[in-house]
């Protein structure tokens, strides 16, 4: 369970945050021939939602300059893997009060003297010191990894994890800010974590 001071979830925030690390084969450099083919099982094959997930990292790929081209053509040979599991998570929430005039233990047919400062006390009407909430709430830890493969050596080159948490959510969801994460500021430099914060789509349910 983690304990977050502040969370920023997709569900009630305006941006998604993914974090993603790349490690790269030393002296590996991001220069042409820049084509891949995707590398999968047959089973992997004919799965459709992995079948719409190479939709999108195809379009993440074509922006980084990179195209398509039959098997026996292709310089890197491209896999991916993810998974998604439910988890909570702690967050720990300001508050501001208003219990009105009466205040939080007493009604109106309680008697107290009210003292200098009228019946509100000194902080004046509607006001109580602010307050921390603790809640738990349902999140999903979802996870994408991108692997490049040198089509002649079969030596994996790059590799680039994307990961990220969000409230409500699912991996079909998820999915396109991890795999724009994944490819923000390609290639990336090799074992150094790093924290993209991409908007919501307001058009993507």
């Amino acid at each position: 369970m983690a304990w977050l001071a502040v969370l920023l979830l997709s569900g009630c925030a305006s941006t998604v945050v993914t974090d993603v690390t790349a490690f790269r084969q030393p002296g590996w450099q991001n220069d042409a021939p820049r084509t891949y083919s995707f590398e999968h099982s047959a089973g992997q094959a004919a799965q459709l939602d992995r079948q719409t997930y190479e939709v999108w990292l195809a379009q993440a790929l074509s922006g980084a300059g990179f195209q398509q081209v039959p098997e026996k053509q292709a310089r890197y040979r491209i896999s991916m893997d993810y998974d998604a599991a439910p988890g909570i998570v702690r967050v720990a929430e300001t508050v501001y009060p208003d219990y009105g005039p009466w205040g939080p233990y007493w009604g109106p047919g309680y008697y107290r003297p009210w003292g200098p400062w009228g019946p509100w006390g000194p902080w004046g009407p509607g006001y109580w010191p602010p307050q921390t909430v603790v809640r738990d709430v349902p999140v999903t830890f979802s996870s994408l990894r991108v692997y490049f493969r040198d089509a002649a050596t079969g030596k994996r080159v790059y590799q680039v994890t994307a990961q990220n948490q969000t409230e409500n959510g699912s991996l079909p969801a998820t999915m396109p800010y991890l795999i724009r994460s994944a490819f923000t500021d390609f290639p990336a430099d090799s074992g150094r974590p790093r924290r993209v914060k991409l908007e919501v789509d307001k058009n993507v349910k």
